[in-house]
């Protein structure tokens, strides 16, 4: 009897990771034929951090954001510092020298900081024109007919620094973005492109162009702005998107619900980067989450009877 109730969990505990997953397929890609590419990627953010030890604290603006690059060798995003505010000091460690060397903000014990700053991708998906590709793609032939996704996003947590380091606390946190979309074809060229970086948990506030829709399928509680964009061969367009995180607004940690209303444009303002395996996030975890959330009420259901 045993055996038979631990079969039933492990087939529902499969079945519950084949719906995490996702219900549509994304086709391996060429990147050399796909058309629309992404350049002058830039990031202005504005954060508001808490120092809850007893003694002074540190943090430093990320220069790296280990996305999903067309380019599997090198798929990592790199930026600039353009400005900060208020003026950020330089670090006594620095991850990536060649571009500048680390810089942050003291935060004395107690204290509570706004900072702002931008950030401008530097080589693929700055001058050198890219885009987000989906690296765990179906390389499986199907035929005569394929669904066409369109361009792949990549995510990250707002308030990572929380997972780096306990004593800060991240209250308010808002990423302006903005970039220049291209057709690369020599043809008029149709197809969905989803903003390349977004945060979890988070509102959109703000799109120029209006997004067309919210994708809130390809990452758990992640409203990603997506556009459904025709552009002739050779055009180019300047797309804005604004995210604040908590999508509540109260405090960290805690998500108010979600609103999958399409914003209206006419609103501005201002993110962090990095961990993740095949995009921002480490998604996996997501995953690894549901299956035990998925096995524990298994569990309650049936092997407690």
């Amino acid at each position: 009897m045993k055996v038979d109730k631990i079969c039933i969990v492990l087939i529902l505990i499969l079945a519950f990771a084949g719906m995490s997953w996702g219900s549509e397929v994304w086709v391996v890609e060429n990147p050399e034929a796909t058309s629309y590419k992404f350049s002058d990627l830039s990031a202005e953010i504005l954060v508001t951090i808490k120092n809850n030890n007893d003694h002074v604290q540190y943090f430093k603006i990320s220069q790296a954001y280990q996305g999903s690059l067309a380019e599997a060798e090198n798929n990592t995003i790199l930026w600039v510092i353009d400005w900060t505010s208020p003026a950020a000091v330089k670090m006594v460690k620095s991850r990536y020298p060649e571009l500048g060397g680390d810089y942050g903000w003291k935060i004395q014990p107690g204290e509570t900081k706004s900072v702002c700053f931008k950030l401008s991708a530097v080589g693929q998906m700055g001058q050198i024109p890219s885009y987000i590709i989906r690296a765990d793609s179906d390389e499986g032939v199907y035929w005569p007919l394929v669904p066409e996704p369109g361009l792949m996003a990549s995510w990250f947590v707002p308030n990572e620094l929380e997972i780096l380091n306990p004593n800060l606390d991240i209250l308010r946190w808002k990423g302006n973005f903005s970039f220049r979309l291209t057709n690369v074809d020599s043809t008029r060229v149709s197809g969905i492109v989803r903003a390349p970086i977004v945060p979890v948990d988070s509102k959109l506030t703000h799109s120029n162009p209006r997004v067309t829709f919210l994708d809130e399928e390809l990452a758990v509680d992640t409203q990603i702005a997506s556009w459904d964009v025709v552009m002739e061969p050779g055009a180019s367009r300047v797309f804005n998107y604004v995210y604040e995180w908590p999508m509540g607004r109260s405090s960290s940690s805690t998500t108010q619900g979600r609103s999958s209303s399409i914003p209206t444009a006419g609103a501005q303002e201002n993110t962090t980067s990095v961990p993740t395996r095949d995009t921002g996030v480490p998604y996996g975890l997501f995953i690894v989450g549901a299956l035990v959330a998925g096995a524990g009420v298994v569990y309650a259901k049936f092997m407690r009877h």
